[in-house]
């Protein structure tokens, strides 16, 4: 792998880490006028739209007549995973509790978890010693209480499961031949997204969403749907490039864009447990770049 493709795949996911943190505000803001499974395939359909629009020279629609059932389950798998099981349930969960403590779980390293049994990728007591060390990074901004450490809230147990679900969508990339493009996968994504979460949001007797809408509401889903993209192409490229151990950890940096994004919205002022809690989480990531520099 040329270094400039591992430079730029670590510098994709500092930055999914960011708009991963900011995806919260969509799922609030659109609560407001969508019930749960209307807004999430509202925004698959946008994101589907305008990857159409953006990468209309870049896909190649005849490569359609020549992808593999195989090919096929994954893309189906992925979606199901990453949206059906993922984005609706971190949706939920950010409905229900705490914003930063979504985000904060959102930001455990299970893409290390998956990449050490699935891909059998290099373990070493450093990088476990360091993802513990994001974990723990994580328990000290979520956890108020460390008599119950393990006494969570439905919405914690969401988030907790949304992202397990996400970790495995993740490395699950690293199974797709080199038949589609990330473009052409991303854009394939959202449309087999939409269909399954509208199927299973006609199913569930939500109707279709064509009343109550507002300028504020059409632009969210929108740009929403620009963020889905942007998540898809930084995903595909990221753990396309970088160990999933590695990239999981990256990840954690999410927490700590979470407390910023929280200041700024919703005037949650970090404690001093928080902030000693995204510093460790920062240490982490430092010290797990120069653990791959190193092999």
């Amino acid at each position: 792998m040329k270094k400039s493709d591992h430079t730029k795949g670590v510098v994709a996911l500092i930055f999914l880490g960011l708009v991963f943190a900011s995806m919260g505000i969509f799922a609030r803001y659109l609560s407001t006028g969508f019930l749960l499974f209307q807004q999430v395939y509202l925004r698959m359909l946008a994101a589907f739209v305008i990857g159409l629009f953006f990468f209309r020279n870049q896909i190649d629609f005849s490569k359609l007549n020549n992808i593999p059932p195989k090919e096929w389950l994954l893309i189906t798998v992925r979606a199901v995973s990453s949206t059906l099981l993922g984005i609706v349930l971190f949706t939920q969960a950010i409905l229900t509790t705490k914003y930063s403590n979504v985000s904060f779980i959102s930001a455990l390293p299970m893409a290390a978890v998956f990449g050490f049994l699935l891909f059998r990728e290099k373990f070493t007591i450093r990088k476990l010693g360091l993802i513990i060390l994001a974990f723990i990074g994580v328990l000290l901004i979520s956890v108020s209480d460390y008599a119950h450490m393990f006494s969570w809230g439905k919405g914690e147990v969401l988030a907790l499961i949304s992202t397990v679900f996400f970790s495995f969508s993740y490395v699950a990339r690293k199974w797709h031949s080199k038949l589609l493009s990330n473009k052409e996968l991303t854009v394939l994504n959202f449309f087999v997204s939409f269909l399954i979460v509208f199927i299973v949001s006609i199913f569930h007797g939500d109707g279709l969403p064509l009343d109550g809408w507002t300028w504020g509401l059409a632009l969210a889903v929108i740009v929403a749907g620009i963020f889905n993209i942007l998540n898809m192409n930084l995903i595909n490229y990221g753990f396309q490039h970088v160990e999933a151990v590695l990239a999981s950890n990256i990840l954690t940096l999410e927490s700590v864009f979470a407390v910023a994004l929280g200041i700024v919205f919703y005037r949650e002022i970090p404690s001093i447990k928080e902030l000693l809690g995204g510093a460790i989480i920062v240490l982490s990531v430092i010290g797990m770049n120069k653990a791959e520099a190193k092999e």
